[in-house]
């Protein structure tokens, strides 16, 4: 198979645009060095949405890719209102000298993402793969002189280039067992047929190949047993990278994810042994993230550790969609994926905003923030309530969506009962750690002499949108039904 020939220009078009703002910016910040850096952030995140606009409708839309475009733009203009933290973590002071790359690194990383939701072959999967995780290694270890963010860098640069070679390895065995890299569903039937001389051994490697990438798969999203780097990388690295890692990282994990399973559409009947196991082995991972997850998030006073382990509790739930491959996958992965995006982006606005005119980012740092900055404090609650998944709020709609999914599964397989109560408990937990912050904001008091926050104009615009976008997509199919 020629692999050249099955992908078109005018596909990569968003991508190559970005591509190419990112060089003008890392020109211009070489060639005009007294520009101020936030136009370089203004101008990177304009570029995203306007690539987010193209990917939303016409011939090549694509419902993964606008979401990360638009995370992506958020996390950039995250460091519009961050600028004062950036600097004294870079240059030291006011200092804005090489802060200019950091404005362009993400624009890079978009453009990866958006390749990977065209890859059609397992090359051009790993290669966007790789232009994704070598631009974010950077991204996390950006603050040299913050130690916990050179801490995240080199914590993600090993654990990262572990599940490459995971993904080296299997992609390597795919090619061995079928001398293809195509990921298309006649290629996979063949394969599991033993090819034309129905060897048994071929179907086994192959089966091998697949666990492989399934593998790698797991690490881009944070599933468990390959969750281990988020929380000490979320809490280390810049709150905008992490932001983009939370967000636009894991979204591209999950089109990883969705490139491999739905090839095995087919067999997710009951009766199939290969769908039994496929289905089992997304069950026992989906229950053991879950469980990690949100049990894990359950001690944490760090904000952004919170959130991290928060992200692993999320990727589970979005793993029960694919106990049912035959139904929509892709739309129920890409709706919870828009209401996390939402929840996600704004509560590391919150934080970012705290750290930067408070100087922590713990929990206690949100004390009496209900009092002093009423309006600013409704918006995080429903962000937060979103997450946990309170009613009227997307973030109900979505979960509801997961748990409709796992009794769907236990029916049409008479299995997996045990999946159910995990879900139930660790949704409960998800409400008791994500509280935790609503009560430091309206039952704590504040320490004495803490001024009120001042909310920049950026961080005050997206709270409101955000919150406002969970309120309507979480009451608007409750409107249209009634």
């Amino acid at each position: 198979m020629n692999i050249v020939s099955t992908y078109t220009w005018c596909q990569f078009a968003p991508a190559f645009a970005l591509v190419g703002l990112a060089a003008l910016l890392i020109l211009a910040d070489a060639l005009l060095p007294k520009l101020p850096k936030r136009i370089y952030a203004f101008i990177a995140a304009m570029g995203t949405f306007v690539a987010a606009y193209f990917l939303s409708n016409g011939e090549h839309a694509d419902s993964f890719g606008c979401i990360a475009s638009i995370a992506t733009g958020l996390s950039i203009l995250l460091a519009f209102d961050y600028t004062k933290v950036c600097c004294e973590s870079i240059a030291g002071g006011d200092n804005e000298d090489g802060t200019g790359e950091f404005y362009a690194l993400p624009l890079v990383a978009c453009a990866g993402i958006l390749c990977l939701t065209q890859a059609r072959d397992l090359v051009m999967l790993f290669v966007s793969l790789e232009v994704i995780t070598l631009t974010s290694y950077v991204m996390a270890g950006y603050f040299r002189r913050n130690q916990g963010s050179i801490e995240a860098g080199i914590k993600y640069l090993v654990l990262g280039a572990m599940s490459t070679g995971i993904l080296v390895y299997g992609t390597a065995w795919y090619f061995g067992m079928i001398g293809s890299f195509n990921l298309g569903p006649e290629t996979v039937i063949a394969a599991l047929k033993g090819g034309v001389a129905g060897s048994p051994s071929l179907a086994i490697g192959f089966m091998m190949s697949i666990a492989l990438l399934f593998a790698g798969a797991f690490f881009k999203i944070g599933a468990a047993p390959m969750h281990v780097w988020i929380p000490d990388v979320y809490q280390g690295a810049p709150t905008p990278t992490t932001a983009f890692l939370a967000v636009a990282s894991k979204t591209a994990g999950f089109v990883v994810l969705c490139a491999l399973a739905l090839p095995f559409t087919q067999f997710a009947v009951p009766g199939s042994l290969i769908g039994k196991v496929l289905v089992t082995t997304f069950a026992i991972v989906a229950a053991a993230t879950l469980l990690i997850g949100n049990l894990g998030a359950m001690r944490q006073t760090n904000v952004k550790r919170l959130l991290g382990y928060s992200s692993i509790g999320q990727a589970g739930f979005i793993l029960i969609f694919f106990l049912q491959l035959q139904g929509p996958v892709t739309f129920f992965v890409c709706k919870y994926l828009l209401a996390y995006a939402l929840a996600t982006i704004a509560a590391f606005y919150a934080v970012a905003m705290v750290r930067t005119q408070r100087g922590s980012e713990e929990i206690a740092a949100f004390r009496g923030l209900g009092k002093t900055n009423p309006r600013t404090a409704f918006l995080i609650t429903v962000c937060f309530a979103s997450l946990a998944g309170v009613p009227l709020t997307m973030g109900f709609m979505v979960k509801l969506y997961s748990f409709v999914t796992v009794i769907s599964v236990i029916q049409n397989w008479d299995a997996f009962c045990w999946l159910l109560p995990i879900m139930v408990v660790t949704a409960a937990a998800g409400f008791y750690y994500y509280f935790k912050v609503l009560r430091a904001m309206y039952w704590e008091k504040s320490q004495p002499g803490v001024p009120a926050l001042q909310v920049p104009l950026c961080t005050s615009i997206v709270l409101a949108l955000c919150a406002i976008a969970l309120i309507y997509m979480g009451t608007m199919p409750l409107l249209t039904l009634g």
